[in-house]
């Protein structure tokens, strides 16, 4: 029962999130079609979203993929040098 109730909170919950987006955006339809230049940004039209694009920028400051990938590329290269050079052979 505990669980049929949390899956029932979570569909109203989904529900209510999902109204309040459809009335948002027939908000945002209406500054279109009638005021465009009074049309909010995007920032203001869903706060969240600023959010979001906090998160996803802070990765960026991080390491690339490529860059890490190639050290990971170089060291391969290195262990196999030194084996060949270990082993008697050539480059």
């Amino acid at each position: 029962m505990t669980q049929i109730a949390a899956n029932r909170k979570r569909e109203l919950n989904d529900l209510r999130a999902k109204a309040y987006m459809d009335h948002r955006l027939s908000e945002l339809v209406a500054f279109a079609v009638n005021d465009p230049a009074k049309m909010p940004k995007l920032e203001e039209a869903y706060p969240f979203v600023k959010d979001n694009m906090n998160q996803i920028e802070q990765p960026a400051e991080k390491e690339p993929d490529w860059k890490r990938d190639q050290a990971i590329l170089m060291q391969q290269a290195q262990r196999i040098r030194q084996f060949n050079k270990d082993k008697g052979g050539g480059e």
